[in-house]
């Protein structure tokens, strides 16, 4: 991995170049026929085309206007580079199946990491629980007072932009405990924002971090992140609908990690988002060997979630993990409640679900008691009691057949014909709100048609 420069240095406006015109880009910008070098901030609508290689030097703030990216370009980041989006600025970055746009490791290929750069970086004005309603994002935390890195608001509708058929690779960087840039970072962005078919591949820290605001998640792949694949705190509220999380045998950490605000267990709005149709896959390594802790699902400091048709199988560690009484809580109000879902195998149990035992931990994520407390009405939260009630229609001894999903160079995570994943009987009926598909009645992120092919990919290296 490879350590960041956090000196932000400012520019004026950027480079362009549409269509078959020559690039002519304003001093800073370098361009070598389709090799475009980007080094200084964007200020002004700019279009990215497809018949340009575009590398990222340092950190690039879109500061104004719309960063449009054609489908099928190719953006490469550099040591100390990302892509950061300001609230007050927008990304068009729709690809296509066919031609999805892929923002990768300036590395050549064969000697390509995680953490070779920063990752995308998209800031809005949504609602936070952060004290004041704003916060500087994570991965600048040095530069707080920069107005550049700061999001939050009021306004839950806020566009981010657009990011569509789109890769991040090799992407991501822990700066320090609870200060890192993943392969996308989202901090206040509203419903508004489109992030749909987008795969996280390789990154250095977690895959996807929500920080707070109300974005919507469609058509997710996170493959191999070295920590957890969805990470989501300050008040994460939007909706997910088809995520498949996949981690391999030595790195990653949590498909799910869920965080309140760690200052303020019951600071509003809640981390509470509504997922359906959801796969988190582990590595079926052994328990007890060496690698990375591996746990399923995590909620912690006051967050929840209500998570539906989903599967949760092959994780080293645990399975599902509630942890304190601030996310009790919320399991006792209804808003922490999974069920229509397969756990399997985790923890090396193909009979039931682990339990797993916490200590409390007070706002400040200091250890102060065990949790031999920590329902209202007194006793021990054990994760097998409470998820798998026969009401909540949850299995934790059923093989979910997906023989596919525990390969990482070439992973299919189409259930095999027979799973029971495809009878709709075990599927509840996702909400017709106009963002849930509720067609999908089937448990997991893929039923009989695989939405991954064509636009993924899985390289090593």
């Amino acid at each position: 991995m490879k350590r960041f420069t956090l000196g932000l240095t400012l520019g004026m406006s950027l480079l362009a170049g549409c269509g078959e015109d020559p690039v002519t880009p304003p001093p800073g910008n370098t361009s070598t026929g389709s090799a475009v070098e980007v080094s200084e901030v964007i200020t002004q609508d700019t279009t990215w085309t497809a018949d340009k290689v575009y590398t990222l030097k340092k950190y690039i703030f879109v500061e104004g206007g719309t960063l449009t990216i054609e489908p099928g370009t190719q953006v490469r980041g550099e040591d100390g580079s990302a892509l950061i989006v300001t609230k007050n600025a927008r990304l068009d970055a729709a690809g296509t199946r066919e031609r999805p746009i892929v923002f990768t490791s300036a590395a050549a290929v064969g000697e390509r990491a995680a953490g070779d750069w920063g990752g995308v970086v998209l800031l809005g004005r949504a609602r936070i629980n952060s004290s004041g309603g704003v916060a500087a994002i994570e991965g600048f935390l040095s530069n707080s007072t920069d107005e550049r890195v700061r999001y939050g608001g009021t306004d839950d509708t806020h566009d981010c932009g657009t990011l569509t058929f789109a890769r991040i690779e090799f992407a991501g960087y822990q700066l320090a405990q609870d200060n890192e840039l993943n392969g996308l970072t989202t901090g206040g962005c509203g419903s508004r924002t489109r992030i749909d078919y987008v795969q996280v591949h390789k990154g250095a820290d977690d895959g996807v971090e929500m920080f707070g605001g109300t974005a919507n998640l469609q058509h997710i792949v996170i493959t191999q992140a070295d920590d957890d694949g969805l990470d989501y705190d300050l008040g994460y509220s939007g909706k997910v609908q088809f995520l498949v999380v996949q981690q391999n045998s030595t790195v990653g950490n949590r498909g799910i990690e869920a965080s309140g605000n760690k200052s303020d267990n019951s600071a509003s709005p809640r981390s509470v988002p509504e997922i359906w149709n959801a796969s988190f896959i582990g590595s079926k390594r052994a328990p007890g060997a060496s690698g990375t802790k591996q746990e399923g699902l995590v909620f912690n400091t006051g967050a929840g979630v209500k998570l539906r048709n989903a599967v949760v199988a092959w994780f080293a560690d645990q399975a599902v993990d509630v942890d304190g009484r601030a996310s009790v809580a919320l399991f006792e109000a209804g808003d922490l409640s999974i069920s229509t879902t397969y756990f399997y195998g985790n923890k090396g149990d193909t009979t039931t679900l682990p339990y797993a035992p916490n200590p409390v931990k007070d706002s400040a994520g200091n250890t102060t008691q065990a949790d031999s407390s920590l329902l209202a009405h007194g006793g021990v939260f054990r994760e097998p009691d409470q998820f798998l009630a026969a009401a909540l229609r949850n299995h934790a001894s059923v093989d979910p057949q997906i023989p596919g999903a525990l390969d990482l160079k070439a992973p299919d995570f189409t259930p095999a014909a027979g799973s029971p994943l495809l009878a709709a009987e075990n599927a509840a009926v996702p909400p017709a709100d106009g963002f849930f598909d509720a067609s999908a009645q089937f448990v997991g992120a893929v039923g009989k048609d695989n939405w991954l092919a064509g636009w993924t990919a899985f390289p090593e290296n």
